[in-house]
């Protein structure tokens, strides 16, 4: 799967959609079904009414959203591209990425960690609902953008609300669960804040979009619908991942290297953000181009990849020190 991402890398840009770009988007996606029942297979032994629901439903999500890549082939051989219904099959894909497959998968690990420390159940099932719920309904924003029709945008304002709802009770079974802050290392504490800090400000910036004014100015700058995305993988799931490295002793938390990656990473995603909604917020007043804001944003952006860096040089010296040993599953 990876050398399929490098592959829709290098090739998107070069032909677009074209026959090397399209084989390798057809591999990852077959390839992601084949992870996805070894997940399910995998799995078996979580707690059904935990972990294991979670993982469920995440997989589900995940072959759910792939149904708008494979709707793109034959809107494009008649003749859609570029029209409402081509762009409504991309957004169905990354709606449900984001918010559904990612999520949820970040959820389960979570839930799983827990259990595996003491914690028979991490999320209520009433929470999970609302988070399935939330994600399905927030989909109406992603057309409300060319059909601005009261009834969709108030079934995003429901679903916004929702997950609003869903985050709060997140947010509190979490700070309940005192028991299991002193079972894993500072720093991925500090990871999991600055997640939740990322899933919170997602949470309110949706709940804003409930008012049909702010949903129009927010999917029409695109400063802001990049800087929402890059919030929710970079900010929310990335530091989840992170996180649940240095849990699974993948990264050693007093090493000097892992805390300037994740300083450095941190720190870059903090600045690209501000960059990307500070000149989002030039454009909404009329205000214009902040002069330079491509240095800006190419300086703010740089810390981001040097964290990575960091953090893969510290797995390298790691693994030539002494051997990691698998966390128990």
């Amino acid at each position: 799967m990876q050398v399929a991402v490098v592959g829709m890398l290098l090739s998107f840009p070069i032909e677009s959609y074209g026959p090397v770009s399209i084989s390798f988007t057809t591999l990852h996606l077959l390839l992601s079904y084949a992870l996805a029942v070894m997940a399910w297979r995998g799995t078996r032994h979580w707690l059904a009414a935990g972990s294991r629901k979670l993982v469920r439903i995440a997989v589900w999500l995940m072959a759910v959203s792939t149904i708008g890549v494979w709707a793109m082939a034959p809107l494009l051989a008649m003749g859609l591209f570029g029209t409402e219904v081509y762009y409504w099959s991309i957004q169905f894909f990354l709606h449900f990425q984001f918010n559904g497959w990612f999520w949820f998968a970040a959820l389960a690990l979570w839930s799983r960690w827990a259990e595996t420390h003491g914690t028979a159940e991490l999320f209520d099932p009433f929470t999970i609902r609302l988070w399935l719920i939330s994600a399905v309904l927030t989909f109406a924003l992603a057309i409300a953008w060319s059909e601005r029709h009261w009834p969709i945008i108030a079934i995003n304002s429901v679903g916004v609300l929702l997950q609003l709802w869903a985050g709060w009770r997140t947010a509190m079974a979490i700070r309940t669960q005192q028991k299991l802050f002193g079972k894993a290392p500072l720093w991925a504490w500090r990871c999991v804040t600055y997640a939740l800090i990322g899933m919170g400000l997602k949470v309110l910036m949706q709940t804003v979009v409930a008012v049909p004014a702010v949903a129009v100015m927010a999917f029409t700058i695109r400063n802001y619908v990049i800087g929402f995305i890059h919030l929710n993988m970079l900010g929310a799931i990335s530091m989840m991942l992170f996180a649940m490295a240095l849990l699974r002793g993948w990264f050693v938390s007093t090493d000097p290297l892992v805390r300037v990656g994740l300083s450095l990473f941190t720190g870059g995603v903090l600045l690209s953000e501000a960059a990307l909604f500070v000149q989002g917020t030039f454009f909404w007043i009329g205000w214009g181009m902040i002069p330079g804001y491509h240095w800006i944003q190419l300086l703010t952006s740089v810390p981001i990849p040097l964290g990575v860096i960091a953090l893969l040089v510290h797995l390298v010296q790691r693994r030539h020190a002494v051997p990691v040993l698998p966390a128990p599953s």
